[in-house]
């Protein structure tokens, strides 16, 4: 079973239970006496056979129920599939009385009481309580979990007038735990969590528009729930508490209850058994039933009261950023107009000019070589790598558009023959430059590796292998891109030597791989820097931004050898140390400095704010942002002063980059900067996808670099291809564009001497490979003296 090996070894934390494999031991034997009755059923006699209640002694049967789907998950046993249940058909008159909006009320809260507060017990009541919440309330209808009571509250007349919801308070927050001193106690904590409940929803429907009637529901609610919450489960209320959006309501109605505002939340949800970051801290209120609770917890006598003048001391000091204020979801989605389909107006004609344009490319390139067959070997590799040949290799792509005769030629012409690759690169640059400069843009820096088999390929080596995610056998480049407004591109690479590539020891792999004797080793970020300053020089692209990753972001060196006037915003790992260079409430981080990772932990310390960062299919792509000034050492100088821009994406995953712009940059610059990291990252999806970046099977130093070359000018072409057409077809993405160029290329597949020469090609190539084999084995077997081998010819 999966996992079932590993289950001595491991154990975990679920629902607060440390689950062992002596517990999943008592869960599998439940479960196979049980397995008929349903999987309630096996809850419960789980939580009895555990004896696990809560506070007020009830058998804790939701939570058993939790940790037997989680361990069926891990694969540890084997649970019934749910059973539906079917009730009776719901009355819908019923559900209307209580959800459909009615007269309009006004006046004065006075005018309507005493209100009637009736607590929500039956599944038409559930089914009721539910439709209105999921119908009027911003945040929908919560699944209640645990210990919870539901009210609605109605006028002496017998008007609905708003609806509550409370629930055990939630288990840690920093503010009110301080505040009660539950810091570092587990036993006072799970003590005082038996007391304390949260106000998860207030609800006054839109059509109730009485004064003062939300502070005076608040001020009543807790009586009832006072009240009722013992009766259900046997443990008075020390403390409520609620989170309240400030951008869309003011908290007055909290404050006239005299509930008082402690602190912020951090801005976090939890959400599939993690908490991720949604980017819009909440106000916290509590309000103080029992204000022993310091003395009860502690069994100090000499605790602070939590008397209101108590409270209003723990407060933090000043006033936290004003939010703006935003529009109800139900707003937004009736505002929002769906876009029309995109427009298509490409033509037969259309298509047949993106063949001639394909030949013209190609054309411009034609200087490069000193005689017309190297040049109609580039078109016809240029035409290979955008056809829909699946594996583009030479000969792939070669027998794809001409046939065998073919296969040599193309081997020939990009590992052999004479090619001007200085004016090649100049020329690529410039047509690029035409196509995608402007001044917004941003240079990438960025590695890519191909795994590999074999030993005989040049810089081959066990090293790490981003692909495979390990460290494998491959080759590694560096690659430089570029991206605008208008598109992205690769502009330069080069091939990674591992050092022990450059011995003595290698001099014979190195010649066999036409590996130039003025090559010496040099590490990656070496590589990007001169790459980098190679097209800086060059003056053809506009945009002072540079981006990259950790491996060249944490190379100090590297930033140091980027051109002055060049401003980055470099990622670094998790664990890189800085010092801050000013925090008042947090002295020590200035002296002794920190992790950035470390960061989070400080309160009260990171102002975070929503950004979005992008348009995605799915709708727009929303992070967290938070930034501040450090030092990156403790010398405190101002060459190491630097900003600290901490990304928090929507998967919860948080990213560190430092960068040398001035501090007075703004932040949407930053986050726009940020954005540009990614599109290298799409360079290489769509040239391994589409242009076979990572086909080649070339062994030597020349063929790499030109093969790349060559897929460079393919991506770039196709780009062009989508602005100039970007009026007819504005979606048209560049795999759609490489599929309508295939219409335009050759098709030599139908006709029948191409069959003919493909298959005896074919059974030639393997004749030779099983000669050569051949040659090899007996050559190994030699060695045995021993063996006689019968050899038939």
């Amino acid at each position: 079973m999966k996992g079932a090996g590993s289950e001595t070894k491991k154990t975990w934390v679920i629902r607060g239970r440390r689950i062992t494999s002596s517990d999943i031991a008592a869960a599998r034997g439940v479960v196979e006496e049980f397995f008929g009755e349903g999987r309630n059923r096996i809850a419960s006699e789980l939580a009895q056979y555990w004896q696990w209640r809560s506070s007020s002694g009830r058998l804790k049967d939701r939570a058993c129920l939790a940790i037997l789907v989680a361990l069926e998950g891990r694969g540890y046993l084997r649970l019934p599939p749910p059973i539906r249940a079917r009730g009776p058909a719901r009355d819908q008159s019923e559900l209307r009385l209580a959800t459909a909006p009615g007269e309009e009320l006004s006046g004065q809260a006075g005018d309507y009481r005493p209100f009637c507060w009736q607590l929500v017990s039956s599944e038409q009541q559930r089914r009721q309580w539910r439709k209105l919440m999921a119908t009027y309330h911003y945040l929908g209808a919560p699944n209640l979990v645990g210990a919870n009571l539901k009210y609605f509250v109605y006028s002496d007349s017998g008007d609905l007038l708003g609806a509550l919801a409370w629930q055990s308070a939630v288990e840690r927050l920093d503010c009110r735990d301080r505040l009660v001193g539950l810091t570092g106690r587990s036993p006072a904590r799970e003590e005082f969590l038996a007391h304390a409940v949260n106000n998860v929803r207030f609800l006054i429907p839109p059509w109730v528009r009485i004064k003062c009637l939300a502070s005076a529901l608040l001020a009543e609610g807790l009586k009832a729930l006072q009240k009722d919450w013992p009766r259900y489960y046997g443990q008075p209320v020390w403390l409520a508490e609620s989170f309240l959006d400030r951008s869309r309501f003011s908290g007055a109605s909290y404050r006239a209850a005299n509930w008082v505002a402690l602190g912020w939340t951090r801005g976090y949800a939890k959400e599939g058994g993690q908490f991720i970051y949604h980017g819009q801290p909440k106000e916290i209120y509590i309000y103080v039933i029992e204000k022993r609770i310091r003395r009860i917890l502690m069994n100090d006598p000499a605790q602070e009261l939590l008397r209101r003048e108590f409270l209003l001391a723990q407060r933090p000091t000043g006033n936290p950023k004003a939010q703006a204020r935003r529009r109800p979801m139900t707003e937004v989605l009736q505002s929002w107009t769906p876009e029309p389909p995109p427009d298509w107006e490409l033509t037969a004609e259309d298509l047949q000019e993106m063949g001639r344009d394909l030949n013209d490319f190609g054309a411009e390139f034609g200087p490069a070589f000193r005689r017309i067959e190297p040049r109609e070997l580039c078109q016809l590799y240029l035409q290979g790598l955008l056809s829909g040949t699946e594996r583009k290799n030479v000969e792939a792509m070669a027998m794809e558009l001409k046939g065998p005769g073919a296969v040599r030629k193309l081997q020939r012409f990009i590992g052999q023959y004479e090619w001007d690759e200085s004016w090649m690169k100049k020329r690529h640059w410039k047509l690029s430059a035409e196509s995608l400069a402007e001044e917004a843009a941003a240079f990438s820096v960025d590695a890519s590796e191909t795994p590999k088999k074999g030993q005989e390929s040049v810089g081959v080596a066990r090293q790490y292998c981003g692909s495979s995610g390990k460290i494998d056998n491959c080759q590694s480049g560096v690659y430089i891109g570029y991206s605008s407004s208008k598109g992205h591109t690769l502009l330069d690479c080069r091939l990674y030597l591992p050092e022990h590539w450059l011995t003595e020891e290698y001099k014979e792999r190195r010649e066999a791989c036409h590996v130039p004797e003025e090559i010496t080793f040099k590490t990656k970020p070496q590589i990007a820097a001169d790459l980098l300053s190679e097209l800086w020089e060059s003056g053809l692209f506009p945009g002072r931004w540079i981006t990259c990753d950790s491996s060249f972001g944490n190379d100090e060196a590297f930033l140091a050898q980027l051109p002055e006037e060049m401003l980055y915003l470099a990622e670094i790992p998790r664990s890189r140390k800085v010092w801050l260079k000013h925090a008042p409430e947090h002295r020590h981080l200035e002296t002794d400095g920190c992790t950035v990772e470390d960061l989070l932990e400080q309160k009260g310390l990171l102002h975070w704010e929503s950004r979005k960062v992008n348009d995605g299919q799915k709708g727009p792509i929303v992070a967290g942002f938070a930034r501040v000034r450090v030092y990156l050492s403790s010398r405190r100088t101002a060459q190491s002063e630097r900003t600290l821009l901490l990304r928090n994406d929507p998967d919860g995953k948080i990213k560190y980059a430092l960068s040398n712009a001035p501090e007075e940059t703004p932040m949407r610059e930053l986050v726009r900067v940020s954005a540009l990291r990614w599109p290298i990252e799409r360079c290489f999806q769509e040239g391994k996808s589409h242009l076979g970046l990572d086909h080649y099977e070339h062994r030597s130093w020349p063929a790499w670099h030109r093969h790349m070359r060559l897929v460079f000018l393919a991506h770039l072409f196709l780009q062009r291809e989508r602005l100039k057409f970007k009026k007819k077809a504005p979606a048209l993405t560049l795999p759609q564009a490489r599929a309508l160029l295939e219409w335009c290329l050759p098709r030599p597949k139908n006709e029948r001497d191409y069959i003919i020469s493909f298959i005896r090609y074919h059974q030639l190539r393997n004749h030779c490979a099983k000669q050569a084999h051949r040659r090899r084995r007996l050559k190994e077997l030699s060695q045995w003296k021993d063996i006689e081998i019968a050899l038939s010819c």
